[in-house]
């Protein structure tokens, strides 16, 4: 055997991230635990955890390539149940047509060790032969000789082709088979019962009908019959299956009787549910509908009898599962909903709390009143509903509504309101405030401040507090709540409140346990007459200070006296005021919102029309105890529209780690955006935004306390439309919803430190305070609404990338660390970073990173992170730019991600690299902060961070008469032609068009300090763009279009070659820009873009980025003045332009680029700040022209053509493509490349080419384009080569190999470095090839995923002989794959 043969070469399945498919309780012993463990079932994995600790325990890999479709378990510890045993069950996992048996072996160290993996193990038992069916169900059967006994157990196996085949444990065969006398196929079956005689077995049909039947003895057939059973014993199994049925005692012998069929669905039947008596079942179809049936019978009894009980409509899609108990209904859909019945079928609850393509399944275990439901999404939904609405169903009301909520809502009216009709002198309230769960304190119109105590049985106990002045409304009010300095053991509260005369009022009171005590209560004048709208405490300065605003914009800080920190009774103090500084908008416009960093010494306010403006906050000034008049503080910086037009509701400041300082704010367009300031260089940036599609405006961003960390996340607080809202962020499931009118009348919130089961509102309307209070001591329940598993896509995914913490470039081969992270683009228009641990080898984190402008699908990825210099003349380089203040080494490396989809959106983020000591991920978004399960690090780690760049949606289909006269010239009158066919079609199917595939890279000029990212975009219309974002402005051109296009591209690839030494200043004196495209016709292009990219880049050396502006600040979500389209109808007659990508769009369809120059200055006031609210800068003409500036009207589109074109490659589309340079490559005309190919017509392609500095007159001319297969593997390679030729070099094309079926579907990912071929297919195959020397490809080994349909792959080298892949689809895998050293080393 040659060396090669002897090769080790290993390809691993790792862990699974996708749909949960299967679940089944464990039910421990009481004495050990309250709760029973939880297996659930994914991909081909089973996932242990323990409920009541609300962790994984341990995964383990049950099958190889095939999902779990099922799990049966039954404790095997019999009547030993010691609290020193360890505890064992028999479990049976089924999927597809195969079953194996496990023994679970779970040690009481468990409970007291920290590695709780170390005591867990699973045995496998028996491997049961292939069956000739899909396997629907599984139940254990009672061996009555053995009762139970730990060594025998008997096994019922249920079959698509309505059968049922029995298993002995003792001996690996089946003893019986039982099939239905109405022979059909079906898609579900439920078995119930523990032994034979006993079994009733529910199957429905592709019919849409139940049928009902069941197992008895044979003696009640005759013998012709016996044997014509017995003949047919193993025709549900595989022909190798030997059985062992020499004598009677061997081979049960027994029949089908059917019962009843029970009619009614519409559709077809996804699930079945029998009652623990095996009298009543439940069904759930794809019409829509669950219902319940009553089936009646006895052993006596030859035929059963029915009764149709309700149908339950609830849901808006397929119904995917059930459970039925004797007093609680569940159905789970593909609505994502879960509803409560009860056995009536009136509904009692409906639970939202999955994400995509809904829930799959859904368990409850009336116990412990656990319900889990699992979904597309990944994620592992637990509630605790309340066991005691279950015990009983006569009290109806009580029950239904302790199991509901166990909200108390009770209605308050102030002490001094009449019962007769509202007048004006009428009091009514303005303001409310909670402090405490049980303390409100009310203001209104006639300046009367009161507290009300609501007690657990909703009784109200009133105190006036005090009249800050006489008929004078109370305009606004905050409060402040500390624990009192004097009266350890009671809470203290700080009431401000601002009239219509201007007065500012602020009362203490101490509330102990009997009736609330009034200490100090001063008044002063903080403006005039209906001029004071705001006051704010700032928890981060303590009571000593307080803020006051106006309607235009002045923000004044006053300092309260020492004085007021000691106590004293009924005391009223009109001095001790002083005003510190006033603080001035450059907005002129109403301040919202503020929050304030002491230490950093900055002053965060967000305005009436979503702007956000930041204060310097001296320590000095703060803290002297002078008395400074007229001390105005103005703006340091600011950034418009962080939420378009619409109010700023909230501020939060989070120390990021200095210098940074995290910035989050939400406002009523119902989004959460997120902000760093740099205090050293002041500057203000936008990282993210989060939009809450559930909430029009949110309030606010809260965060759990709980001291349980899983318990742990951030809740947005806010209205939709009328109702208010609590929604997890963390598991995107709404918390409570209260109809309240609006967020327009008096209202307060008050949150504990778990909000599902601690949390109240209250509301007025029709002068009437209504308080909705749900609060349940911890204590009362062990368990809240929890996440146990990663959340992750709900919908499938079209494309994955990974993404290095320690690479600085994604082209360049190093040794990775143990964690990695992995960006995939989803049909939801999600991105979302997943952290991989190939230590632990599990799954640790998925955190949403955005989502695309109106949730368009994306379809492709890409990561691009390296910077290709290009030299350049010192002498033409701009004033004040020289090789000193230009070091490269000093430049942040620029690492971006780059999506495309569906509505031509095009979004990109930018990573930025921080140092922190928080935890590990608190560099992401403070929205997704609590969303995984990371152990938290106190050590200093560099964090991935990704902030939202830019998003471009370029304009509708017109025609460039330039683009479109050169094109005929140069290409001839077809092709034009043809695309003025299509042009008809445009305007009509605009919303149809979608970027199918994206590559990018970054070129910049030596010692500029603008970067360009050069985007190549493909889309559906068959067209193929040259875009150029100028960084840092991030400024959008249209560099050149790619013409002629027969068909789409599906797949896209680049490649930058250098061509000469790098310079000193590590630029290249010359690369090739080659970009490589696969199309729908299966040809493969490619382009040369190096004169366009050059051409380019030098254009802009003679910016001055100090006089231009950063255009595009905020993405589009769709509201308010940021979203929507932003160009109109071409041929409209209106010149449009679009923000952020400075080209101005004239009447004939023509675009000229320039650069927009808007001098760096404060903003004035803004009066007409509505019509100017979403432009970024204002437009130069001729003055920009005549000094010479920034002009960069000379850039227009070009036209590049293919440099070659290799037709037929494929037979049909060319779905995937990847290039690699071959390593320490020898040859005669240069550099060698593999691009690797794959597509619809199940192939894969192996072809190369060289690259030289050869003139073309020394290549042999050869006028054939398309590609001529080898008749025979001993034909020479060098027959089919191919000669061209670009400005610098001459370009060889060789066709090296090509496997014919490479996969048995569709290939749809490829990835290659020059040694190995990773590829995957619709097949659900991933394979491994090796390139030997001459370019020929050889399969060196192949694995089954888990993943259905897989749509894209990714791969890396994690060491020198290991591989890391990636797969995606309808779930994400990893695979690891390993070969000995020698195979690199001799290729």
């Amino acid at each position: 055997m040659s060396s090669e043969g002897r090769c080790v070469r290993r390809l691993r399945s790792g862990p699974y991230l996708g749909e949960i498919s299967s679940l089944c309780f464990l039910h421990i012993p009481l004495h050990i635990s309250s709760l029973p463990f939880l297996i659930a079932g994914t991909g081909s994995q089973l996932l242990l955890y323990d409920l009541e600790k609300g962790k994984m325990l341990k995964s383990f890999h049950v099958f190889q390539g095939v999902r779990v479709h099922g799990i049966t378990c039954r404790s095997a510890n019999g009547k030993d149940t010691s609290s020193l045993s360890p505890l064992e069950f028999k479990i049976a996992v089924y999927g597809e047509r195969r079953v194996k048996l496990f023994t679970l072996h779970i040690g009481m160290e468990l409970w007291f060790q920290n590695e709780p993996a170390e005591s867990i193990h699973l045995v496998l038992l028996q491997l049961l032969p292939n069956f000739s069916h899909w396997v629907l169900d599984v139940s254990f059967l009672r061996d009555r000789a053995s009762s139970f006994h730990e060594e025998s157990y008997r096994l019922a196996v249920g079959c698509s082709d309505n059968s049922v085949c029995f298993w002995d444990s003792l001996n690996p065969s089946a003893i019986s088979e039982v099939r239905c006398p109405d022979r059909c196929l079906l898609y579900s079956m439920r078995i119930w019962g523990d032994e034979v005689e006993a079994l009733r077995i529910a199957s429905g049909t592709i019919y849409n009908e139940i049928i009902v039947w069941k197992v008895v003895p044979e003696n009640h057939t005759s013998s012709q019959s016996r044997v014509k059973d017995t003949d047919n014993l193993i025709s549900s199994v595989d022909d190798g299956l030997h059985l062992h049925i020499a004598d009677a005692q061997a081979a049960w012998h027994y029949e089908a009787v059917h019962l009843c069929r029970l009619v009614g669905h519409e559709g077809s039947i996804f699930r079945i549910a029998w009652s623990d008596d095996g009298c009543k079942l439940m069904s759930v179809s794809d019409d829509r509908s669950a219902r319940l049936w009553e089936v009646a019978f006895t052993c006596s009894m030859v035929f059963g009898s029915y009764l149709a009980g309700p149908v339950l409509f609830g849901h808006n899609a397929r119904v995917w599962d059930c459970c039925l108990s004797d007093s609680l209904i569940v159905t789970a859909g593909e609505d994502c909903t879960c509803c409560l019945w009860e056995a009536d079928g009136s509904q009692i609850k409906m639970i939202r709390e999955h994400i995509g393509r809904g829930i799959w399944r859904c368990l409850y275990d009336p116990d412990s009143s656990l319900l889990v439901t699992a979904g597309f999404d990944s994620q592992i939904k637990i509630n605790r509903l309340n066991a005691s609405s279950l015990k009983s169903s006569e009290v109806h009301s009580e029950e239904v509504n302790g199991l509901t909520d166990r909200t108390n809502i009770c209605t308050l009216r102030i002490p001094r309101l009449s019962d007769k009709l509202m007048d004006s002198k009428s009091e009514y309230v303005r303001c409310l405030h909670f402090s405490h769960e049980d303390t409100l304190y009310v203001a209104t119109n006639n300046g009367y401040l009161y507290q009300a105590k609501i007690s657990n049985m909703g009784d109200v106990i009133w105190t006036e507090l005090v009249q800050v002045s006489d008929a004078v409304p109370i305009i606004c009010m905050d409060l402040l709540s500390r624990s009192s300095s004097h009266y350890p053991s009671t809470s203290e509260d700080w009431v401000a409140v601002g009239d219509g005369k201007g007065q500012m009022t602020i009362v203490s009171i101490v509330n102990d346990f009997h009736t609330p005590k009034v200490g100090n209560m001063f008044t002063w004048s903080a403006g005039i007459e209906r001029q004071l709208l705001g006051t704010y405490w700032c928890k981060s300065m303590g009571n000593s200070f307080i803020f006051t605003a106006d309607p235009k914009g002045k923000l004044r800080l006053w300092r309260l006296g020492d004085h007021l920190q000691s106590f004293s009774h009924n005391s009223v103090q009109s001095c001790g005021v002083s005003l510190v500084a006033e603080f001035v908008s450059c907005y002129g416009l109403r301040i919202m919102c503020l929050d304030a960093s002491f230490d950093d010494e900055v002053l965060v306010c967000g305005d009436l029309r979503g702007n956000l403006v930041l204060f310097p906050l001296p320590k000095d000034l703060v803290l002297s105890k002078s008395v400074i008049s007229d001390v105005k503080i103005s703006t340091l910086n600011y950034f418009k529209g962080a939420h378009g037009i619409s109010s700023v509701c909230s501020i939060q400041i989070a120390q990021f780690g200095y210098p940074q300082l995290e910035i989050n704010s939400t406002g009523a367009d119902g989004c959460i955006c997120c902000l760093e300031y740099d205090k050293d260089q002041q500057k203000l940036e936008f990282l993210g935004m989060k939009q809450v599609k559930e909430l029009s405006l949110v309030q606010k961003v809260s965060h759990a306390t709980s001291c349980n960390e899983s318990r742990n996340g951030s809740y947005a607080v806010g209205f939709s439309s009328t109702n208010f809202l609590i929604w997890n962020l963390l598991t995107e499931a709404k918390v409570i919803q209260v109809p309240c009118g609006g967020w327009r009348r008096p209202y307060s919130y008050y949150l504990g430190d778990i909000p599902e089961i601690k949390n109240c509102f209250a509301f007025v309307k029709d002068e009437i305070i209504y308080v909705h209070r749900y609060w349940i001591a911890e204590s009362e329940t062990k368990i809240c609404p929890q996440n146990l598993h990663i959340q992750f896509h709900g919908r499938e995914m079209h494309s994955v990338c990974f993404i290095s913490e320690d690479s600085e470039s994604s082209l360049k081969q190093v040794y990775f660390s143990k964690f990695c992270w992995i960006a995939t683009g989803c049909e939801d228009g999600s991105v979302r970073l997943t952290r991989y641990d190939s230590d632990s080898d599990e799954w640790l984190s998925s955190k949403l990173l955005g989502e695309h402008v109106g949730g368009s699908a994306v379809r492709s990825i890409c990561l691009v992170s390296k910077i290709h210099q290009i030299a350049t003349d010192v002498t033409v380089m701009p004033i004040g730019i020289n090789r000193d203040n230009t070091a490269l080494g000093d430049e942040e490396n620029t690492c971006l991600l780059i999506s495309v989809g569906a509505k031509r959106v095009l979004t990109c983020w930018k990573r930025k690299r921080r140092k922190t000591k928080l935890k590990e991920e608190a560099g992401t978004i403070i929205l997704d902060r609590t969303e995984s399960n990371i152990k938290s690090s106190s050590e200093e780690s560099s964090s991935l961070l990704f902030q939202w760049l830019s998003t471009d949606m370029p304009v509708k289909y017109c025609s460039n008469p330039e683009i479109r006269k050169s094109t005929n010239e140069e290409t001839g009158g077809a092709e034009i032609k043809k695309m003025e066919s299509k042009s008809f079609y445009k305007n009509k199917y605009e919303n149809d068009w979608r970027y199918l595939a994206v590559t990018a890279f970054l070129v910049k000029l030596a010692y500029s300090r603008l970067t360009v990212c050069f985007v190549v975009v493909a889309c559906s219309d068959a067209t193929l763009m040259l875009r150029a974002l100028l960084l840092p402005l991030r400024i959008w051109f249209e560099v050149a279009s790619l013409v002629p296009l027969a068909s789409p591209v599906l797949a896209m690839q680049h490649v930058i070659i250098p061509m000469g030494l790098p310079s000193d200043d590590h630029s290249q004196s010359g690369s090739v820009y080659l970009l490589i495209s696969g199309c729908t016709d299966g040809s493969i292009v490619f382009w040369d873009l190096t004169e366009s990219v050059e051409n380019f880049v030098r254009s802009t050396s003679a910016f001055q980025i100090e006089e231009l502006t950063d255009c595009q600040k905020r993405p589009r979500t769709g509201r308010g003045s940021q979203g929507g389209r932003w160009w109109k109808a071409s041929g409209s007659g209106i010149a449009t332009k679009k923000p952020g990508d400075n080209i101005t769009r004239t009447t004939d369809g023509r675009e000229k680029n320039t650069i927009d120059v808007v001098a760096s200055e404060s903003p004035s006031k803004v009066t007409d700040y509505e019509k100017d609210a979403t432009s970024c800068a204002k437009l130069l003409h001729t003055t920009s022209l005549a000094k010479g500036k920034t002009n960069i009207s000379s850039l227009e589109s070009c036209i590049i053509q293919p440099l070659q074109v290799l037709n037929n490659v494929h037979q049909s589309g060319v779905n995937c493509l990847h290039v690699s340079r071959v390593q320490n490559s020898s040859s005669d005309f240069g550099c060698l490349f593999y691009v690797l190919s794959g597509g619809d017509d199940q192939a894969v392609h192996c072809l190369g080419f060289n690259l030289q500095k050869v003139p073309l007159s020394q290549c042999p001319e050869i006028k054939g384009l398309s590609v001529v297969h080898p008749n025979s593997e001993s034909e020479s390679a060098n027959n089919y080569i191919q000669y061209s030729q670009n400005q610098k070099c001459s370009i060889k094309f060789l066709y090296l190999d090509k496997i014919s079926a490479a996969h048995g579907s569709a290939v749809k990912g490829i990835w290659t470095d020059g040694c190995w071929v990773f590829s995957t297919g619709l097949d659900q195959r991933v394979r491994c090839w090796l390139i030997d020397k001459h370019g020929k490809l050889t399969e060196s080994a192949h694995l089954i995923v888990s993943v259905p349909e897989p749509e894209a792959l990714d791969a890396r080298s994690s060491n020198k002989n290991c591989y890391q892949i990636v797969v995606a689809g309808r779930g994400l895998q990893m695979l690891e794959f390993s070969a000995s050293s020698d195979i690199n080393d001799k290729h």
